[in-house]
């Protein structure tokens, strides 16, 4: 810069545009960083209370790497400015610099809390059968037709998981440790189970959801519904029937019949018929619709809702 150059300067607000931009094209770096440190051990590592650094954690898990320590540090940092760990800087025995890593005000929702837990949603979320499905996002929009799982793998999610034990295990625990999160308050609130006589969860998944309203309804008879190969690995639970069958072709019978994350699934036509009373607010904001862009979503929907509660 020449001396007759002026220099430039910008306001505190467009600094901070400019690095909300560059935060952008990053997002992407938190999930998959927090998905590394769950399959390295550091999360349950950290849950035991110690506060502790990259050299601390590179001895516990008995990692040889020498140059781990450095990229855990990096790693951890990332979480830490998320607020998913703390980060305490300290002198070690030299009178160097040190970071020391914990849990941080969010990570409580990354830990099994007696099966409560958005982990394995995360995980879910992070699979490299779900992730490749983006790439197909732009000709799904542009060409119609086939959603953007279905044309990475030549069939929709459900037929998947059928054929794929692994993803199907991914998926099923992540609608039940979902369900173990919320289901308990809408149980310990809405009164609307307690005339019912005989309950079916349609697309109940392993029966989490059920068992939830069971425990705060025992006088039900309680049906969990689902796709057979979901049905095969649903657990025994006392008071549950497990049925598989396909929604989109018949139900079971019942006074009350109980959807969660299911209308997605089919058509306006299917969503009337099969549910006419049902009626409730758009509650996954903007997010939960997003990614079901990548997988078949033919609409969400949302309506008011009279709610039954004390």
């Amino acid at each position: 810069m020449s001396s007759k150059e002026a220099p430039v300067i910008t306001t505190s607000h467009e600094d901070e545009e400019i690095l909300n931009a560059f935060e952008v094209p990053s997002m992407a770096f938190v999930p998959m960083v927090l998905k590394g440190v769950h399959e390295l051990g550091i999360l349950e590592l950290l849950a035991k209370g110690d506060q502790l650094s990259p050299l601390d954690i590179v001895a516990r898990l008995s990692i040889d790497n020498p140059a781990a320590p450095d990229t855990i540090d990096r790693m951890l940092r990332l979480l830490a400015s998320y607020s998913i760990l703390s980060c305490t800087l300290v002198e070690d025995k030299e009178g160097r610099p040190q970071r020391l890593y914990g849990l941080g005000p969010r990570s409580k929702f990354f830990l099994d809390q007696n099966g409560a837990s958005t982990l394995p949603t995360h995980m879910l979320l992070q699979e490299k059968t779900l992730l490749e499905c983006w790439n197909c996002l732009k000709d799904a929009v542009k060409e119609g037709g086939a959603d953007p799982f279905t044309r990475r793998h030549g069939m929709n999610v459900f037929d998947y998981m059928g054929q794929d034990p692994r993803f199907n295990d991914l998926y099923n625990k992540s609608m039940r440790t979902g369900s173990a999160i919320y289901m308990p308050k809408i149980a310990q609130h809405y009164r609307g189970f307690s005339k019912a006589k005989t309950v079916v969860n349609v697309g109940g998944g392993i029966g989490e959801t059920l068992k939830t309203i069971l425990s705060k309804n025992p006088h039900i008879r309680a049906i969990n519904y689902d796709l057979p190969h979901v049905i095969a690995t649903a657990p025994p639970i006392p008071g549950i029937t497990h049925v598989g069958g396909d929604i989109l072709k018949s139900v079971p019978k019942a006074d009350v019949h109980f959807l969660k994350s299911v209308l997605h699934r089919g058509d306006d036509e299917f969503c009337v018929k099969d549910n006419p009373q049902r009626e409730g607010p758009d509650a996954e904001g903007i997010r939960g619709p997003c990614t079901r862009l990548g997988v078949p979503c033919p609409k969400i929907r949302s309506a008011r809702v009279q709610p039954v509660v004390d």
